[in-house]
């Protein structure tokens, strides 16, 4: 039997599509969009309480050995231990070239690279101050500013990704923390000399925000390795270490160091772990949220601190510490926001009209 005659041209399949299959994993659980977002802040935290003790153990290295030799040797230690590291991980070649390929075009400036500086200037306060202000009122310095300006460094999209808009929820949550740091320090017995000697902390958790959204920038420029981010920002911090201490030696300056248990020369470890933690988290939750995650750890960590150095927390402290906790969860994404699969709904068979548009 002969075939008809089929025009020439393009010819409609009628034939039906296949039913779409729901999707499967974790994004289509429904707590799945809950985990995502609480994984990474559960991160931001145990960074935070990690700086916390770094704040400790530099504040006493500071005291026996000079503030800038005690924050050089900790960003030495930190560079050390990130080079030894590129021995044990994979995928660093192409993560290098993808970030020197954003460099050459213009996506991304050298400025981003330079988040170690900040970092730097931040173990030089802790060295500085932390010994002489305590755990919980350094803390309560460095994360004032860090959640001023994390909730503007968020909402300007100096970070990872989009924009994360200052919503009427975000901003109750950073107004909460402003409200859960100054409980304490309202109490302080000495408190015009706790906030004189507070600003250098202030300024420097305004850096750190900082240093957070550009990291996140530079693990994105990376394909979202971690290893460039965390190299770059220690060897910045370092050079500006390295470059203060030429200076004070030229002027003669540098402390005679003294002798001193070994744990105060840890914090460089300690720091590896902080920087780490906020790349990783700042790529998933946003600066605002992975900061205020970090000031919760921050704090949580200088109650348990406070009562091993012999200053144990008082009520506003405590107070604080527990709107710090409402505070990060009002500022994280909302589990509604998070990426999840589309079900694309049914379409009548549309033979007569050609292909339909997509559902994008």
């Amino acid at each position: 039997m002969p075939l008809p005659h089929m025009p020439r041209g393009r010819t409609h399949d009628t034939t039906p599509e296949p039913p779409t299959r729901p999707p499967t994993g974790p994004a289509a659980e429904p707590g799945g969009a809950v985990l995502a977002g609480a994984l990474p802040l559960a991160g931001a935290v145990a960074g935070g309480a990690a700086l916390a003790l770094e704040s400790v153990v530099n504040g006493r290295l500071g005291g026996h050995t000079g503030s800038v030799s005690a924050a050089a040797w900790s960003n030495t230690l930190s560079l050390g231990v990130t080079a030894v590291a590129a021995l044990f991980l994979t995928g660093l070649r192409p993560a290098f070239s993808a970030l020197l390929a954003r460099l050459r075009s213009g996506t991304l400036r050298l400025r981003h690279c330079l988040g170690g500086v900040a970092g730097g200037s931040m173990v030089l306060t802790q060295a500085l101050t932390a010994a002489a202000l305590g755990p919980a009122s350094y803390t309560l310095a460095l994360v004032s500013g860090q959640t001023l300006c994390g909730v503007l460094v968020d909402h300007l999209g100096l970070g990872p990704g989009t924009p994360r808009r200052a919503t009427r929820r975000r901003l109750l949550g950073g107004l909460l923390a402003v409200c859960a740091v100054a409980l304490p320090m309202l109490g302080a017995p000495d408190e015009g000399h706790t906030v004189a000697l507070a600003v250098l902390p202030f300024l420097a958790g305004c850096a750190l925000s900082w240093q957070m959204a550009v990291n996140g920038k530079v693990d994105e420029a990376a394909g979202q390795h971690p290893y460039p981010a965390v190299l770059l920002s220690f060897a910045a911090g370092c050079a500006l270490m390295v470059a203060t201490l030429a200076v004070l030696a030229a002027l003669s300056r540098l402390p005679r160091p003294q002798p001193g248990p070994l744990w105060h020369y840890t914090g460089g470890l300690l720091g590896c772990v902080v920087v780490l933690s906020a790349v990783l988290t700042v790529r998933r939750i946003g600066v605002l949220a992975a900061g205020l995650g970090m000031i919760t750890g921050q704090v949580l960590g200088s109650l348990v601190l406070g009562p091993l150095l012999g200053q144990p927390p008082a009520g506003p402290a405590m107070a604080g510490a527990v709107l710090l906790i409402g505070a990060a969860v009002l500022a994280a994404p909302s589990a509604g926001r998070a990426r999840t699969a589309v079900v694309p709904s049914p379409r009548p068979d549309r033979t007569a009209d050609g292909p339909g548009r997509g559902g994008n």
